[in-house]
């Protein structure tokens, strides 16, 4: 095997390398935090066990403690799986355009990619035409929900980008004698007039139209709240809906709300910051490794030929 055929084997296996680091920043979705199975009602099922055993005057051994850890552990474990519905709701397609394009995106990417897969295996030989045949369908198959992820965790940075601002325009008409729903509908109307809606107000816009269809402004605001995903959100909308449900004068409440919600919003952000130099450690890695491979290989050959 001459030193050439070693050399473009080395290349495109360091190429392969670098391919499969790009699908995964790309078709891989990102992990996010989700605080919804530790609020749920399941997951407090072993502190309520161990609150009843203390009203009952009984104390509690290891082995009832080791019961109500695994309990918890294991309700907490338990991890809601969405609907596609609901995912296209969190990304934002909520026409029938929308839906309607996801759902050609699901059928033409297979097709697409799996040729793809076949051309890329055929260099390698006919067993490589199978692997990469299989390999196409399957990045076809997940292609369209990472996308739909991204979009979602995109839609949810923009939601905490967004939040404080209209959060602190509700809070400007609450000081001004208003209630909830003329504030709302106040924002959603300067919204229209400048036609500059954010993720926010369109989530509002959505709300006054469940009004309209006879929906009540809080049931309709925590609904929107939980179906939205997103935490920070659902905590101020339901704080709004409890507002409209029982009144009260929350001017100040709202400011702090929106301070937590941009404290929030800023602690993610260094987070970020933090996880990319992390994130970049392993393709600088790879190839650094690659550079230097070759870097080595060439002075063998020169030794090679040197001594031989």
């Amino acid at each position: 095997m001459t030193p050439q055929v070693i050399i473009g084997i080395l290349a495109a296996v360091f190429a392969l390398g670098s391919l499969g680091v790009m699908a995964y920043f790309f078709l891989v979705p990102r992990e996010d935090t989700s605080v919804r199975n530790l609020m749920g009602k399941s997951a407090s099922v072993g502190l309520r066990a161990g609150a009843a055993a203390a009203r009952g005057g009984r104390e509690m051994d290891q082995t009832d403690f080791d019961q109500i850890k695994a309990q918890t552990k294991k309700n907490v474990a338990k991890k809601k799986q969405l609907t596609i519905e609901e995912k296209l709701f969190q990304a934002g397609m909520v026409d029938e355009d929308d839906k309607a394009s996801f759902a050609r995106f699901r059928i033409i990417a297979p097709i697409v990619s799996t040729p793809v897969g076949m051309f890329l295996g055929s260099y390698g030989g006919t067993t490589f035409i199978l692997i990469g045949a299989i390999f196409g369908l399957l990045i076809g198959l997940q292609m369209p929900f990472s996308v739909l992820d991204r979009k979602i965790l995109r839609r949810h940075e923009d939601i905490l980008y967004y939040l404080p601002l209209v959060i602190e325009q509700i809070a400007i008409g609450v000081s001004s004698s208003l209630d909830i729903g003329p504030c709302i509908a106040k924002v959603v109307q300067m919204a229209d007039e400048r036609d500059s809606h954010n993720v926010v107000t369109e989530l509002l816009r959505y709300a006054q139209y469940h009004v309209k269809s006879g929906i009540s402004l809080d049931d309709a605001l925590t609904e929107l709240g939980v179906r939205s995903g997103h935490t920070e959100l659902k905590h101020a909308f339901m704080s709004l809906a409890q507002v409209a449900r029982h009144g009260g004068e929350i001017t100040r409440q709202l400011q702090e709300l929106a301070d937590a919600v941009a404290n929030q919003r800023e602690t993610k952000i260094e987070a970020k910051i933090k996880k990319l130099e992390l994130e970049a450690t392993g393709p600088v890695a790879l190839v650094f490794m690659g550079f230097l491979l070759i870097l080595l290989i060439g002075f063998g050959i020169q030794i090679k030929q040197a001594f031989g």
